[in-house]
């Protein structure tokens, strides 16, 4: 592979990967500084997966209330029991 060459933008700009898998999807980013060789980095914490020693992938999991809005995605929406929350709040699930 070639190596990377330095970011020739004017200003300073995020760039995110979202690999959105059938089970687990993963999150990469780099932080593009003009004149600087970009490092792509892999998001490794999400939250209700805090101890999960780097892991860099999250489950694709979603649970959504009635109005549409997000209840809770990812490890939070695969915790033991969040089922019988979904039936009681007439949650919608989207894996």
């Amino acid at each position: 592979m070639a190596p990377a060459s330095p970011y020739s933008g004017p200003l300073r700009k995020l760039v995110l990967g979202i690999d959105v898998g059938t089970t687990y999807s993963g999150i990469s980013y780099a932080i593009l500084d003009p004149g600087e060789v970009p490092k792509i980095q892999g998001v490794t914490r999400f939250p209700g997966q805090e101890n999960a020693a780097g892991d860099s992938k999250i489950p694709t999991i979603l649970y959504y209330r009635p109005d549409g809005t997000v209840h809770s995605a990812g490890a939070e929406a695969a915790v033991p029991g969040i089922e019988l929350d979904a039936e009681d709040e007439d949650l919608f699930l989207s894996k």
